[in-house]
């Protein structure tokens, strides 16, 4: 591990917790969404000043770009007096940067015993979640657009831990990559649940904490992985 990856490290992971203490502090509060909004955007600031070896490391850093803009809508947003649902823009902003994961992570594709297993391991979670939440909405339109988000990152997810059998990356940026988009899957489908699950919509705060506890360590390990210098074998 170089130096650029122990500060990322060193920063952010603490940061996770304060950021659990202050949502369980000051839920919902423009301070705390203020604080979530800037820790983002600064890591994306590192992710694009670090230096890049690789094609793959400038596509993770563009996923960067693309995910300050989705929290701009999602997280920002809702600290103005604005009486518009600009949600559908930070939807379509997290759609490009999992876009720009999968053109990374999708090297040496191969469908393996191990890929096909993985795979319906996903259709599996993909079908329950989308199964659940679905009574919930009647929007047709909002439905589509679920069920259009949901294929990508379930896409992306298993495309990143199926690096580890595609000897594309090494076997440490492999392991990487796959925890980092599961932490990354982990909390899409947290904010799923806490938007359209009823149950869970009013009392969510400690859906909250497992969402950023997967959050901000998810990107934090990607930043991780634009500094990487064996990133491919």
């Amino acid at each position: 591990m170089n130096n650029a990856q122990r500060i990322l490290m060193a920063i952010y992971f603490p940061i996770t917790i304060l950021i659990l203490i202050f949502d369980n502090i000051y839920p919902k509060e423009n301070m705390v969404l203020y604080l979530k909004y800037v820790i983002m955007v600064t890591l994306f600031l590192s992710a694009i000043t670090i230096k890049k070896k690789f094609l793959e490391q400038k596509l993770m850093a563009l996923s960067f770009f693309f995910l300050v803009i989705a929290d701009f809508f999602l997280v920002f947003a809702y600290t103005m007096q604005i009486n518009i649902d600009l949600s559908l823009f930070g939807v379509f902003g997290f759609l490009c940067a999992y876009l720009c994961l999968i053109v990374a992570y999708q090297k040496n594709f191969k469908l393996r015993k191990a890929e096909i297993s993985i795979a319906i391991l996903f259709v599996i979670i993909f079908i329950a979640v989308f199964c659940i939440l679905m009574p919930y909405i009647n929007n047709l339109v909002m439905k589509a657009g679920i069920l259009i988000f949901g294929a990508v990152l379930s896409y992306m997810t298993w495309t990143s831990v199926c690096t580890i059998f595609r000897n594309y990356f090494t076997k440490k940026a492999s392991c990487i990559i796959a925890v980092s988009s599961s932490l990354m899957f982990v909390c899409d489908v947290g904010v799923a649940f806490s938007v359209f699950y009823p149950p869970f919509v009013q009392q969510t705060t400690w859906l909250t904490n497992i969402i950023w506890i997967a959050y901000i360590p998810g990107w934090t390990l990607l930043a991780v992985l634009i500094c990487e210098k064996d990133l491919l074998y």
